[in-house]
Protein backbone atom coordinates (compact mmCIF):
# COMPACT_ATOMS: atom_id res chain seq x y z
CA UNK A 1 0.00 0.00 0.00
CA UNK A 2 0.91 3.29 -0.99
CA UNK A 3 0.86 6.81 1.69
CA UNK A 4 3.23 9.11 2.72
CA UNK A 5 5.65 7.99 5.92
CA UNK A 6 3.86 7.42 8.68
CA UNK A 7 4.73 5.44 12.09
CA UNK A 8 2.39 2.76 12.59
CA UNK A 9 -0.14 0.33 10.01
CA UNK A 10 -1.20 -2.90 12.15
CA UNK A 11 -2.82 -4.43 8.89
CA UNK A 12 -1.03 -8.11 9.20
CA UNK A 13 -3.50 -10.67 10.53
CA UNK A 14 -4.51 -14.07 8.11
CA UNK A 15 -7.69 -12.51 7.48
CA UNK A 16 -9.84 -14.47 4.55
CA UNK A 17 -13.49 -13.83 3.34
CA UNK A 18 -14.56 -17.02 2.90
CA UNK A 19 -18.16 -16.05 2.13
CA UNK A 20 -16.66 -14.22 -0.55
CA UNK A 21 -14.50 -17.17 -1.51
CA UNK A 22 -17.15 -19.25 -1.91
CA UNK A 23 -18.75 -16.88 -4.29
CA UNK A 24 -16.40 -16.75 -6.42
CA UNK A 25 -15.94 -20.40 -7.48
CA UNK A 26 -19.80 -20.33 -9.03
CA UNK A 27 -19.35 -17.34 -10.60
CA UNK A 28 -18.77 -17.01 -14.65
CA UNK A 29 -16.77 -14.95 -17.27
CA UNK A 30 -17.57 -14.06 -20.68
CA UNK A 31 -14.22 -13.93 -21.14
CA UNK A 32 -11.71 -16.57 -19.91
CA UNK A 33 -8.57 -15.66 -17.87
CA UNK A 34 -5.54 -15.70 -20.69
CA UNK A 35 -3.55 -16.92 -17.56
CA UNK A 36 -2.54 -19.93 -14.88
CA UNK A 37 -2.03 -18.93 -11.79
CA UNK A 38 -0.10 -21.66 -8.87
CA UNK A 39 -2.35 -21.13 -5.90
CA UNK A 40 0.23 -23.13 -3.66
CA UNK A 41 2.48 -20.30 -1.94
CA UNK A 42 5.16 -21.19 0.24
CA UNK A 43 4.88 -20.99 4.17
CA UNK A 44 5.80 -17.61 5.42
CA UNK A 45 8.99 -17.32 6.71
CA UNK A 46 9.54 -15.59 10.12
CA UNK A 47 12.64 -14.82 12.13
CA UNK A 48 13.45 -14.07 15.63
CA UNK A 49 12.52 -10.73 17.26
CA UNK A 50 16.05 -10.35 19.17
CA UNK A 51 17.57 -10.89 16.00
CA UNK A 52 16.48 -7.67 14.87
CA UNK A 53 15.55 -5.13 17.43
CA UNK A 54 18.20 -6.02 20.49
CA UNK A 55 18.15 -4.18 23.74
CA UNK A 56 14.17 -3.82 24.54
CA UNK A 57 14.47 -6.32 27.20
CA UNK A 58 16.12 -3.27 29.19
CA UNK A 59 13.57 -0.53 27.96
CA UNK A 60 11.06 1.34 30.95
CA UNK A 61 8.64 1.35 28.68
CA UNK A 62 8.89 -2.28 27.59
CA UNK A 63 9.24 -3.39 30.97
CA UNK A 64 6.21 -1.62 32.51
CA UNK A 65 4.34 -3.53 29.63
CA UNK A 66 5.47 -7.10 30.32
CA UNK A 67 7.15 -6.73 34.07
CA UNK A 68 9.25 -10.13 34.44
CA UNK A 69 8.10 -12.37 31.66
CA UNK A 70 9.60 -9.58 29.32
CA UNK A 71 12.35 -11.34 28.54
CA UNK A 72 10.81 -14.61 27.88
CA UNK A 73 8.12 -12.60 25.32
CA UNK A 74 10.51 -11.04 23.30
CA UNK A 75 12.62 -14.27 22.86
CA UNK A 76 9.77 -16.03 22.05
CA UNK A 77 7.92 -13.27 19.75
CA UNK A 78 8.55 -13.46 15.85
CA UNK A 79 8.96 -11.04 13.01
CA UNK A 80 8.31 -10.81 9.34
CA UNK A 81 9.18 -9.15 6.49
CA UNK A 82 7.09 -7.40 3.87
CA UNK A 83 8.87 -5.14 0.77
CA UNK A 84 6.26 -2.63 0.52
CA UNK A 85 7.53 0.77 0.48
CA UNK A 86 4.41 1.98 2.78
CA UNK A 87 4.16 -1.01 4.72
CA UNK A 88 5.53 -0.02 8.25
CA UNK A 89 4.72 -2.10 11.49
CA UNK A 90 1.82 -4.65 12.51
CA UNK A 91 0.84 -7.32 14.74
CA UNK A 92 -1.42 -10.19 14.06
CA UNK A 93 -4.41 -10.66 15.11
CA UNK A 94 -3.78 -14.72 14.27
CA UNK A 95 -1.08 -15.19 16.13
CA UNK A 96 0.64 -12.41 18.49
CA UNK A 97 3.87 -11.52 15.89
CA UNK A 98 5.05 -9.02 13.93
CA UNK A 99 5.11 -7.35 10.44
CA UNK A 100 7.55 -5.29 9.66
CA UNK A 101 8.35 -3.32 5.89
CA UNK A 102 11.86 -3.12 4.66
CA UNK A 103 11.69 -0.37 3.15
CA UNK A 104 10.92 1.30 6.90
CA UNK A 105 13.35 -1.05 8.76
CA UNK A 106 16.01 0.42 6.60
CA UNK A 107 15.43 3.96 6.06
CA UNK A 108 13.19 5.31 8.82
CA UNK A 109 14.93 7.26 11.82
CA UNK A 110 15.81 5.43 14.72
CA UNK A 111 13.42 7.27 17.12
CA UNK A 112 10.35 6.46 14.98
CA UNK A 113 11.38 2.41 15.10
CA UNK A 114 12.26 2.82 18.27
CA UNK A 115 8.29 4.12 19.24
CA UNK A 116 7.18 1.95 17.00
CA UNK A 117 7.95 -1.04 18.55
CA UNK A 118 7.38 0.46 21.85
CA UNK A 119 3.54 0.82 19.87
CA UNK A 120 3.62 -2.66 18.89
CA UNK A 121 5.06 -4.70 21.99
CA UNK A 122 1.37 -2.88 23.72
CA UNK A 123 -0.60 -4.78 21.04
CA UNK A 124 1.91 -7.98 21.82
CA UNK A 125 0.34 -7.49 25.16
CA UNK A 126 -3.25 -6.92 24.62
CA UNK A 127 -3.00 -9.98 22.22
CA UNK A 128 -2.00 -11.83 24.92
CA UNK A 129 -4.50 -11.05 27.36
CA UNK A 130 -7.46 -11.48 24.98
CA UNK A 131 -6.92 -12.23 22.04
CA UNK A 132 -10.51 -12.68 20.85
CA UNK A 133 -11.34 -8.95 21.83
CA UNK A 134 -7.90 -7.64 20.09
CA UNK A 135 -9.06 -9.67 16.93
CA UNK A 136 -12.64 -7.77 17.12
CA UNK A 137 -11.21 -4.41 17.49
CA UNK A 138 -8.40 -4.77 15.12
CA UNK A 139 -11.10 -6.37 12.26
CA UNK A 140 -13.59 -3.12 12.48
CA UNK A 141 -10.62 -0.88 10.79
CA UNK A 142 -9.36 -3.55 8.13
CA UNK A 143 -12.22 -3.21 6.08
CA UNK A 144 -13.04 -5.50 3.11
CA UNK A 145 -12.39 -2.32 1.06
CA UNK A 146 -9.12 -1.49 2.57
CA UNK A 147 -8.07 0.01 6.09
CA UNK A 148 -10.24 2.76 7.20
CA UNK A 149 -8.19 5.52 9.00
CA UNK A 150 -10.87 7.35 11.03
CA UNK A 151 -11.78 4.12 12.94
CA UNK A 152 -8.26 3.57 13.12
CA UNK A 153 -7.57 6.80 15.29
CA UNK A 154 -10.50 6.12 17.92
CA UNK A 155 -9.90 2.66 17.75
CA UNK A 156 -9.45 1.19 22.21
CA UNK A 157 -6.37 -1.15 21.32
CA UNK A 158 -5.09 1.84 19.22
CA UNK A 159 -5.44 5.31 21.28
CA UNK A 160 -4.20 2.97 24.31
CA UNK A 161 -1.11 1.98 22.78
CA UNK A 162 -0.07 5.29 20.80
CA UNK A 163 -0.69 6.95 24.04
CA UNK A 164 1.86 4.71 25.77
CA UNK A 165 4.31 5.30 22.82
CA UNK A 166 3.87 9.17 23.13
CA UNK A 167 4.40 9.15 26.81
CA UNK A 168 7.71 7.56 25.64
CA UNK A 169 8.16 10.13 23.09
CA UNK A 170 8.14 12.87 25.75
CA UNK A 171 10.15 11.25 27.88
CA UNK A 172 13.13 10.98 25.36
CA UNK A 173 13.02 14.31 24.40
CA UNK A 174 10.71 14.92 21.26
CA UNK A 175 8.53 18.15 20.53
CA UNK A 176 4.93 18.31 20.21
CA UNK A 177 5.86 19.22 16.61
CA UNK A 178 7.90 15.85 16.68
CA UNK A 179 5.32 13.89 18.25
CA UNK A 180 2.34 15.29 15.94
CA UNK A 181 4.43 14.50 12.98
CA UNK A 182 5.21 11.36 13.96
CA UNK A 183 1.18 10.30 14.41
CA UNK A 184 0.28 11.19 11.32
CA UNK A 185 -0.75 8.70 8.72
CA UNK A 186 -1.93 9.35 5.18
CA UNK A 187 -5.22 11.63 4.44
CA UNK A 188 -7.32 12.03 7.38
CA UNK A 189 -9.85 14.11 8.73
CA UNK A 190 -8.56 16.92 10.22
CA UNK A 191 -10.78 16.81 13.51
CA UNK A 192 -10.46 13.09 13.31
CA UNK A 193 -6.52 13.65 13.96
CA UNK A 194 -7.04 16.48 16.78
CA UNK A 195 -9.28 14.12 18.61
CA UNK A 196 -6.14 12.21 18.69
CA UNK A 197 -4.04 13.93 19.51
CA UNK A 198 -6.15 15.04 22.72
CA UNK A 199 -7.05 11.14 23.44
CA UNK A 200 -3.31 10.15 23.60
CA UNK A 201 -2.38 13.36 26.06
CA UNK A 202 -0.69 15.64 23.57
CA UNK A 203 -0.92 19.41 24.13
CA UNK A 204 0.74 22.43 22.62
CA UNK A 205 2.71 24.03 25.00
CA UNK A 206 4.03 21.28 26.85
CA UNK A 207 7.50 21.23 28.67
CA UNK A 208 9.78 19.38 26.43
CA UNK A 209 12.56 17.20 27.99
CA UNK A 210 16.27 16.77 27.60
CA UNK A 211 16.82 14.35 24.74
CA UNK A 212 17.65 10.92 25.82
CA UNK A 213 20.00 8.57 24.29
CA UNK A 214 18.81 5.31 23.32
CA UNK A 215 19.85 2.43 24.22
CA UNK A 216 18.70 -0.30 21.50
CA UNK A 217 19.87 -1.28 18.69
CA UNK A 218 18.16 -2.68 15.55
CA UNK A 219 19.45 -4.21 12.69
CA UNK A 220 18.61 -3.17 9.33
CA UNK A 221 19.48 -6.06 6.98
CA UNK A 222 16.58 -8.02 7.00
CA UNK A 223 16.45 -11.38 4.94
CA UNK A 224 13.57 -11.52 2.60
CA UNK A 225 13.16 -14.78 0.51
CA UNK A 226 11.86 -14.39 -3.18
CA UNK A 227 10.86 -16.70 -6.14
CA UNK A 228 10.46 -17.10 -9.81
CA UNK A 229 7.24 -15.15 -10.67
CA UNK A 230 6.78 -17.92 -13.28
CA UNK A 231 6.22 -20.36 -11.00
CA UNK A 232 2.87 -18.83 -10.08
CA UNK A 233 1.71 -16.63 -12.92
CA UNK A 234 1.76 -18.36 -16.39
CA UNK A 235 1.38 -17.82 -19.70
CA UNK A 236 1.65 -14.00 -19.58
CA UNK A 237 4.56 -14.07 -21.94
CA UNK A 238 1.57 -14.59 -24.45
CA UNK A 239 -0.71 -12.05 -23.25
CA UNK A 240 -1.08 -8.99 -26.07
CA UNK A 241 -1.01 -6.22 -23.58
CA UNK A 242 1.84 -7.50 -21.69
CA UNK A 243 3.85 -7.92 -25.09
CA UNK A 244 3.32 -4.30 -25.99
CA UNK A 245 4.96 -3.42 -22.93
CA UNK A 246 8.22 -5.46 -23.09
CA UNK A 247 8.33 -6.52 -26.58
CA UNK A 248 10.74 -8.96 -27.85
CA UNK A 249 11.88 -9.18 -24.17
CA UNK A 250 8.89 -9.82 -22.80
CA UNK A 251 10.04 -13.91 -22.02
CA UNK A 252 13.24 -12.08 -20.38
CA UNK A 253 11.34 -10.04 -18.18
CA UNK A 254 9.31 -12.48 -16.80
CA UNK A 255 11.91 -15.14 -16.11
CA UNK A 256 13.87 -12.52 -14.05
CA UNK A 257 11.01 -11.28 -12.35
CA UNK A 258 10.64 -12.31 -8.48
CA UNK A 259 7.23 -13.09 -6.13
CA UNK A 260 7.82 -12.49 -2.31
CA UNK A 261 4.86 -13.74 -0.42
CA UNK A 262 3.09 -12.38 3.07
CA UNK A 263 0.82 -13.03 5.12
CA UNK A 264 -1.58 -9.86 4.75
CA UNK A 265 -5.36 -10.02 4.56
CA UNK A 266 -5.25 -6.66 2.11
CA UNK A 267 -6.44 -8.04 -1.81
CA UNK A 268 -3.30 -6.72 -2.77
CA UNK A 269 -0.23 -7.58 -5.31
CA UNK A 270 2.12 -4.98 -5.46
CA UNK A 271 5.49 -3.85 -6.68
CA UNK A 272 8.25 -3.39 -4.62
CA UNK A 273 9.78 0.03 -5.75
CA UNK A 274 13.45 -0.75 -4.48
CA UNK A 275 14.04 -3.82 -6.85
CA UNK A 276 11.00 -4.26 -8.73
CA UNK A 277 10.15 -7.64 -7.49
CA UNK A 278 6.31 -8.42 -6.30
CA UNK A 279 5.20 -8.13 -2.97
CA UNK A 280 1.67 -10.92 -3.00
CA UNK A 281 -0.66 -11.89 -0.19
CA UNK A 282 -0.42 -15.64 0.10
CA UNK A 283 -4.03 -15.68 1.48
CA UNK A 284 -5.20 -13.83 -1.87
CA UNK A 285 -3.03 -16.21 -3.94
CA UNK A 286 -4.75 -19.48 -2.44
CA UNK A 287 -8.63 -17.57 -2.77
CA UNK A 288 -8.83 -14.63 -5.26
CA UNK A 289 -10.98 -14.62 -7.56
CA UNK A 290 -8.43 -15.57 -11.27
CA UNK A 291 -9.43 -12.28 -13.01
CA UNK A 292 -8.67 -10.28 -10.30
CA UNK A 293 -5.19 -11.74 -9.72
CA UNK A 294 -4.62 -11.20 -13.26
CA UNK A 295 -5.61 -7.81 -13.12
CA UNK A 296 -3.91 -6.83 -10.54
CA UNK A 297 -0.05 -8.67 -12.09
CA UNK A 298 -1.06 -6.15 -15.14
CA UNK A 299 -1.18 -3.78 -13.12
CA UNK A 300 2.61 -4.14 -11.30
CA UNK A 301 3.72 -5.16 -14.90
CA UNK A 302 2.31 -1.66 -15.93
CA UNK A 303 4.02 0.01 -13.05
CA UNK A 304 7.58 -1.82 -13.16
CA UNK A 305 7.76 -0.47 -17.26
CA UNK A 306 7.23 2.76 -16.15
CA UNK A 307 9.44 3.22 -13.09
CA UNK A 308 12.08 0.76 -14.72
CA UNK A 309 12.00 3.72 -18.10
CA UNK A 310 12.97 6.16 -14.61
CA UNK A 311 9.43 7.79 -14.23
CA UNK A 312 8.27 7.91 -10.45
CA UNK A 313 4.65 7.39 -8.46
CA UNK A 314 5.25 11.04 -7.76
CA UNK A 315 6.94 13.55 -10.10
CA UNK A 316 7.89 17.00 -9.29
CA UNK A 317 6.36 19.38 -6.38
CA UNK A 318 3.26 17.37 -7.24
CA UNK A 319 2.52 15.17 -4.45
CA UNK A 320 -1.13 13.80 -4.91
CA UNK A 321 -1.01 10.32 -5.90
CA UNK A 322 -4.55 11.09 -7.55
CA UNK A 323 -2.24 13.08 -10.19
CA UNK A 324 0.19 10.71 -10.77
CA UNK A 325 0.38 9.83 -14.67
CA UNK A 326 2.38 6.43 -13.46
CA UNK A 327 -0.43 5.16 -11.93
CA UNK A 328 -3.35 6.51 -13.89
CA UNK A 329 -1.35 4.82 -16.88
CA UNK A 330 -1.09 1.51 -15.45
CA UNK A 331 -4.25 1.35 -14.18
CA UNK A 332 -6.09 2.35 -17.09
CA UNK A 333 -4.09 -0.13 -18.87
CA UNK A 334 -5.55 -2.49 -16.37
CA UNK A 335 -8.93 -1.62 -16.52
CA UNK A 336 -9.04 -1.87 -19.96
CA UNK A 337 -8.02 -5.56 -19.67
CA UNK A 338 -10.67 -6.25 -16.75
CA UNK A 339 -13.60 -4.64 -19.01
CA UNK A 340 -12.72 -6.79 -21.38
CA UNK A 341 -13.06 -9.89 -19.24
CA UNK A 342 -16.97 -8.84 -17.85
CA UNK A 343 -15.55 -7.07 -14.62
CA UNK A 344 -18.06 -4.32 -13.87
CA UNK A 345 -17.18 -0.83 -12.67
CA UNK A 346 -18.60 -1.21 -9.26
CA UNK A 347 -16.20 -3.87 -8.85
CA UNK A 348 -13.58 -2.46 -10.29
CA UNK A 349 -13.37 0.65 -7.70
CA UNK A 350 -14.65 -1.93 -5.00
CA UNK A 351 -10.98 -3.84 -5.85
CA UNK A 352 -8.77 -0.53 -6.24
CA UNK A 353 -7.40 -0.80 -2.59
CA UNK A 354 -3.83 0.59 -2.96
CA UNK A 355 -5.73 4.12 -4.50
CA UNK A 356 -8.41 4.17 -1.75
CA UNK A 357 -5.63 4.11 0.75
CA UNK A 358 -3.66 6.65 -1.10
CA UNK A 359 -5.98 9.21 -1.78
CA UNK A 360 -8.69 11.38 -0.31
CA UNK A 361 -12.08 10.10 -1.17
CA UNK A 362 -12.07 13.08 -3.37
CA UNK A 363 -9.25 12.34 -4.89
CA UNK A 364 -9.90 8.69 -5.13
CA UNK A 365 -13.40 9.45 -7.38
CA UNK A 366 -11.07 12.16 -9.48
CA UNK A 367 -8.84 8.72 -9.91
CA UNK A 368 -11.30 6.65 -11.00
CA UNK A 369 -12.29 8.52 -13.52
CA UNK A 370 -9.32 9.15 -15.03
CA UNK A 371 -9.01 5.52 -15.66
CA UNK A 372 -11.81 4.76 -17.19
CA UNK A 373 -14.16 3.74 -14.00
CA UNK A 374 -17.76 5.22 -13.30
CA UNK A 375 -20.01 4.43 -10.60
CA UNK A 376 -20.26 4.07 -6.85
CA UNK A 377 -17.15 2.40 -5.20
CA UNK A 378 -19.01 -0.97 -4.31
CA UNK A 379 -17.24 -3.97 -2.95
CA UNK A 380 -16.07 -6.40 -5.94
CA UNK A 381 -18.53 -9.97 -5.44
CA UNK A 382 -15.02 -11.88 -5.16
CA UNK A 383 -12.23 -11.49 -2.06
Amino acid sequence: MLVALSPILTVWPELVNTEHSRSSRLMTRPAKVPVKINRRAPPISRSPFTDYFRGFEKVKAVRSVFGDKTEEVLAGLKVGFVSNKYMYMGVSDEDGNLGVGTYHLKNSDLRTLYLDIVHELFHVKQFMEDRTYFRREHRRYIKKTGFDTALYFKSPIEVPAYRHAVDEAKRIGMSYDEIAEYLKMGPVDPKVFARLLRDVGLERGMKQRAPATLSVRIRRNPEVRLYPFTDYFRGLEKVRAVRALFGRKTEEVLRGLKVEFSASPIRMISPDEEDGHLQVSAPYLKTGEAGLLYVDVLVCLNLIKRMSDGRTLLEGRNQDFADSRVLVESYRAAVKEAKRLGFSDSELAGHMLMPRFLMTPEGFKKFLRKVGVGGAAREPRAS
